[in-house]
């Protein structure tokens, strides 16, 4: 005698359906047929979007840094450059954008070639001689740990400048396999809730046009 089995369809919706059925059944269906359980998708943990978060500060940070550097310096042709981007800005807080950086390193405008690469050359200086001292000195950025997230993201931003397109995947997410091995120490994740705890960090520390490195040596005791 052929066994009955019987089962129950709890929903139905775009092509998939929710059943209740005898666990006899289920055996059935188990020993002739192939079921391929639906895998949860590997999200990007919590951490990774974190720390993508920081990233998107660190260009504004550092554009903004710059354009009171060249001011300071009296770099007049890039302090213009740099002001006539910040005024198109339209948004409230008029920040700088990675949008600018990959423009400024982007295809060279004929009109604007001589005042667009004495820019780069000195962002390039910029990176090499001040953004570390912005970092040590700005009042903004209190945890000693979050000031060295910082100072780690000017040797990420002097490694774009390497490549064939610098800043052009900046800001891109690591892959989802990628994502875990990538992660940092756990420790990270306290210094990315003190960053994201705290206020937006704009201040410029003003720097001597004779000697750009006199505060160094003060700023390292301040902070040791």
């Amino acid at each position: 005698m052929q066994e009955i089995y019987t089962y129950q369809i709890l929903k139905q919706c775009n092509g998939k359906a929710v059943i209740q059925m005898d666990e006899s059944l289920l055996d059935v269906i188990n020993t002739h047929l192939k079921i391929k359980p639906q895998q949860k998708q590997r999200e990007v943990p919590y951490s990774v979007k974190k720390l993508h978060n920081f990233q998107r500060r660190i260009v504004p940070f550092f554009m903004n840094q710059f354009m009171h550097w060249a001011e300071e310096m009296g770099y007049k042709q890039v302090d213009g450059y740099l002001r006539a981007i910040h005024k198109k800005k339209t948004s409230k807080q008029q920040k700088f954008e990675l949008g600018d950086l990959k423009k400024l390193f982007g295809a060279i405008n004929p009109r604007t070639k001589i005042i667009q690469m004495e820019t780069q050359n000195k962002w390039i200086d910029f990176l090499s001689t001040q953004a570390d001292i912005c970092v040590l000195l700005n009042n903004k950025i209190k945890d000693q740990s979050t000031k060295q997230l910082y100072i780690q993201a000017i040797e990420n931003l002097k490694a774009e400048l390497k490549k064939e397109i610098p800043y052009d995947k900046f800001l891109s997410v690591p892959k989802k396999e990628e994502s875990f091995d990538s992660l940092q120490e756990e420790s990270q994740e306290l210094i990315l809730n003190e960053i994201f705890s705290s206020d937006e960090v704009e201040e410029y520390a003003p720097t001597n046009k004779e000697d750009p490195y006199s505060y160094l040596s003060c700023a390292y005791r301040k902070f040791d």
